[in-house]
């Protein structure tokens, strides 16, 4: 402590507090604390060691404490520390307070002179160390890189600051620099991350230089970068979210451009089934169709009832994708292709995936067939894997082949085939319902973006012939691989879930409720389900209604599909299995984690892009009325009540969109009632779209 003696009650004193040194009056002291008034009413008691300079000075008041103090900081201001040091910045030991306020102000300073050399130590520790043995000059080369570094951190905050003023008009700086570069990333990765991103703290000190003034200042980093470009208005921010790349390495494209299929064609252990009659089925914008289905006629056996032979062939891509291989790492990373409405992002590149992996028509493809003899009652007689070269002679869309099943005898070449398909796979959903399957056949939403004010929708009923087809041909070869797998003990991940009960479905709803055949009783059948599981022993699916199930028939789509078709192919050529227990168990585990995230994904994704489709239509509807407000009909939405509890916004079921909402009904109106609501507007940040109650339309 600098000065001699026991303080007394009234002496102006310095000490050391938690938010550096203060000048404060002593109230009453004693050999180890101290009690000093700082403030008007606010005293606080220190050891007598925090008193770091006493000033022998002795005032009655406040107001005399806050004259002094004015007085030491108006001094403070203009000392230069920098000349003290330049004195002493030779020396190499401590040197006491006393001493350096003798050298810089000589012997007769006064008392507000010392404080204020105190203040100004205190606050710049530039020039001095601050320590128990007194001050310590620092060396020039600390000093000069302290003081560079405070010049960086000055030339920072001036970009910052031209940052923030540019980004709050809607601009960038014209050339950025490279710390506005970083703050640019960091206010991206904020936009997708929010205060989980670890800089978030520099990003909302950026956003708090801006007159805009909000809580959610993630939301305003999302807004800014989208005003001045750096974003779409409509960017998929999920995708940075989840750690999605969109392209492929380099070391990826080259691989997959210099895939060849040639040695897999001439392989003489593939059998040749290209004079079979086959076709794949799909959306008629898919480049990667990866299954194709043919059917012959085979003589009856024991007695007048047909019999065919069903081909599922699946293109051999675990075959094409050499394992361990660049690809393959990029396809284990990736763990399937992702379908959102403005964009897909393949597991492949498209040479493979749209190319020499794709089942295209009139090509000669490597696939894995699976050929199964079949009674026209679904009763299946035998079955077979093979390794196969197969072409497909046309790729039908979903409504091409719904027409030629609506046209048996017609003079398209597969009409005929396709019929008696149909009739096939009707009979095989129908062996799986007796044996306890629950077929949910929810509508689609397809969306498609032809542009940020083009979004299309388009409502595509799972019930069309074809697509039911499509669905039981999958659902048999899933079925009869993961038999296959199981008679063989080929290690393999199995899907099972325990069979829903709906035989009371309607129980506990109130009186007079019909459940109905539609979205309703879609609903209440969904929550009868028990999660799928996925596992090393195979068990029953009880939700499909078969013994044993994988899933291999979407290997350019899926790699826990590419997985099960390698190690399938690697048994029937080699006799035992490719990958053993644990290395199945592990692919299966990512892929229930990255495949429930994707899924999420695409889900918010569809729903952004369906709000978006309603926020344009009631716009043109008000461009066309020539009032802002006036969106009539386009604001309209029939929807089926799927709960409605007191004091609870209601969940409904819009009934020209497989799409479900929430809004605020009377207690009164019970499950299953249709309803009228109105969209009073859309908020995309929140994907969440304002629906109201609306009983007169």
């Amino acid at each position: 402590m600098a000065g001699d003696g026991m303080m007394k009650p009234g002496e102006l004193v310095a000490a050391r507090m938690s938010g550096g040194v203060t000048i404060a009056r002593v109230v009453d002291a004693d050999a180890s604390r101290v009690r000093v008034a700082v403030r008007r009413k606010k005293q606080a008691r220190l050891p007598s060691e925090r008193v770091i300079l006493t000033t022998r000075m002795f005032v009655d008041g406040d107001d005399e404490v806050a004259e002094f103090r004015k007085q030491s900081e108006a001094i403070a201001a203009k000392v230069d520390i920098a000349e003290l040091w330049d004195v002493v910045s030779d020396e190499r030991t401590a040197l006491s307070f006393d001493d350096l306020a003798e050298l810089y102000w000589g012997a007769s300073a006064s008392a507000a002179e010392r404080v204020a050399l105190l203040l100004r130590l205190d606050r710049d520790s530039l020039y001095f160390e601050d320590g128990k043995a007194g001050y310590t000059p620092r060396a020039p080369s600390a000093v000069e890189e302290t003081l560079a570094r405070r010049r960086r951190q000055a030339q920072q905050a001036s970009e910052a600051n031209e940052l923030a003023a540019c980004l709050e008009s809607g601009n960038l700086p014209p050339a950025l620099t490279p710390h506005q570069k970083m703050l640019m990333e960091s206010v991206r990765d904020y936009a997708a991350f929010g205060d989980d991103y670890t800089r978030s703290s520099l990003v909302k000190a950026l956003l708090n230089k801006m007159k805009r003034k909000t809580s959610d200042l993630q939301r305003l980093a999302f807004e800014l970068l989208a005003a001045c470009g750096e974003l779409a208005a409509d960017e998929p921010l999920e995708l940075v979210r989840e750690g999605i790349a969109e392209a492929f390495s380099e070391d990826a494209l080259a691989a997959a451009a210099s895939i060849s299929d040639a040695e897999l064609l001439a392989d003489a252990k593939r059998t040749d089934l290209t004079a079979l009659p086959t076709v794949t089925i799909d959306d008629a914008d898919t480049e990667d169709r990866d299954d194709a289905l043919s059917l012959e006629a085979l003589d009856a056996i024991g007695g007048d009832a047909p019999v065919y032979r069903l081909g599922i062939h699946i293109t051999d891509a675990g075959a094409l994708i050499p394992q361990n291989s660049v690809l393959d790492d990029e396809a284990s990373r990736r763990m399937a292709s992702l379908y959102i409405p403005d964009r897909k992002i393949p597991m492949l590149p498209i040479a493979v995936s749209h190319a020499k992996g794709s089942l295209e028509a009139g090509k000669r493809r490597a696939a894995l067939s699976l050929l199964v003899d079949i009674g026209a009652d679904g009763e299946v007689l035998r079955y077979e894997v093979k390794p196969s070269v197969i072409v497909s002679d046309a790729a039908l869309s979903y409504d091409d082949a719904d027409a030629m099943i609506a046209n048996a005898g017609a003079s398209h070449a597969h009409s005929d085939m396709l019929a008696s398909m149909h009739a096939l796979a009707q009979a095989l959903m129908r062996k799986r319902e007796e044996a306890g399957a629950v077929n949910i056949d929810r509508p689609e939403l397809l969306i498609k973006v032809a542009s940020p004010d083009d979004v299309r929708v388009k409502v595509a009923e799972r019930t069309t012939p074809a697509r039911q087809m499509v669905t039981e041909c999958m659902v048999l070869c899933n079925s009869l691989l993961a038999a296959f797998c199981r008679d063989n003990d080929i290690p393999a991940a199995y899907r099972s879930q325990p069979a829903p009960d709906i035989s009371d479905l309607g129980a506990g709803l109130p009186p007079g409720v019909d459940i109905g055949d539609g979205p309703l009783r879609r609903y209440l059948t969904i929550r009868r389900f028990a999660p799928a599981d996925t596992s090393a022993a195979p068990a029953p699916h009880g939700g499909l209604g078969v013994s044993a199930y994988i899933q291999a028939t979407s290997p350019l789509r899926r790699y826990p599909d590419m997985v099960m078709q390698r190690q399938i192919a690697h048994y029937l050529s080699a006799g035992e299995p490719l990958y053993g227990v644990d290395e199945v168990a592990s692919v299966a585990a990512r892929a229930d984690v990255q495949l429930r995230a994707m899924g999420k994904l695409e889900d918010e994704r569809r729903r952004y892009w369906l709000l978006k489709f309603f926020e344009l239509r009631m716009k043109r509807a008000s461009d066309e009325a020539g009032d802002e407000d006036a969106c009539g009909d386009a604001s309209l939405f029939k929807a089926i009540v799927l709960e409605n509890q007191p004091r609870r916004s209601a969940m409904l079921e819009l009934a020209d969109y497989p799409f479900r909402v929430r809004a605020r009904l009377p207690d009164a109106i019970k499950q299953g009632a249709s309803v009228t609501l109105r969209l009073h507007g859309v908020d995309l940040w929140e994907k969440r779209g304002r629906f109201v109650h609306a009983p007169d339309g």
